[in-house]
């Protein structure tokens, strides 16, 4: 399994497990994930998740071959597996609390995004990193906080810290490197003292606004992405990413 999952005390413990490649994910990775939430949707012995990486990272993002070079190999992005349906389409609502360190970039970005808080260890380092490979991510302003500051990350693609996203408002909590665990398992035993109908239809609610003003942003941009992989800028910058790894290697 690409996605672990263990239930301690009514949380529902979600691991990326390709430690060696700090968690970057393939689809099947990502398949395992929505596999992944799909079971804590089910879950009876589970109120609330906690998703984590293994290893240095919680994720770099999209594996370039996996993912960037095949699609660009496919002419198309729409054979990549996405996870956002199964934070949209759930039944039961639970909350899902990202838990970072290390690497949080591009679509792993994406993905703590999504969930409902995000506990982050000060050696994170966020990245939008899709501006580097000629894709728009206008769609990630309305979550990134403060719309200036949101607004100049999705534009350069830099890296920006734990702290500045604390700052600006879309990280949760900050603490300590090598306890973003353990604090967002703190977090969850607050959250599960409340009454479980109401923080579940708070979450509903969240997450649908927030996914309506994020289409606001994406819908505009998606004839573009549509024709990203016949854009010859974003061909030579998939390229040279891909020969950047692979010289990594």
């Amino acid at each position: 399994m690409t996605v672990g999952y263990e239930v301690t005390d009514g949380i529902a413990y979600l691991s990326f497990n390709r430690p060696d490649k700090h968690n970057a994910l393939r689809d099947e990775d990502v398949l395992g994930l929505i596999s992944a939430l799909e079971r804590l949707d089910q879950d009876d012995d589970a109120q609330i998740g906690i998703l984590f990486g293994q290893g240095r990272s919680f994720s770099s993002g999209g594996d370039v071959k996996d993912r960037l070079q095949r699609s660009m190999e496919e002419g198309s992005t729409g054979g990549r597996a996405h996870e956002r349906e199964a934070f949209l389409n759930t039944v039961n609502w639970k909350p899902v609390i990202a838990a970072t360190h290390g690497y949080c970039l591009g679509h792993a970005l994406g993905t703590a995004l999504f969930c409902d808080a995000i506990v982050a260890a000060r050696n994170t380092l966020f990245q939008v990193v899709e501006i580097k490979i000629g894709l728009p991510m206008a769609s990630f302003v309305p979550r990134l906080g403060k719309a200036a500051f949101a607004n100049e990350v999705c534009l350069t693609g830099r890296m920006f810290t734990a702290a500045e996203g604390l700052d600006a408002g879309f990280v949760t909590r900050l603490v300590e490197d090598g306890e973003h665990v353990r604090e967002a398992t703190a977090l969850a035993r607050l959250i599960l003292d409340n009454p479980q109908p109401a923080v579940r239809e708070h979450v509903r609610v969240r997450r649908l606004v927030a996914a309506q003003d994020v289409s606001r942003f994406g819908d505009l941009s998606a004839t573009f992405v549509d024709n990203w992989t016949s854009n010859t800028a974003a061909q030579a910058a998939v390229a040279a990413r891909t020969a950047g790894l692979a010289a990594k290697s």
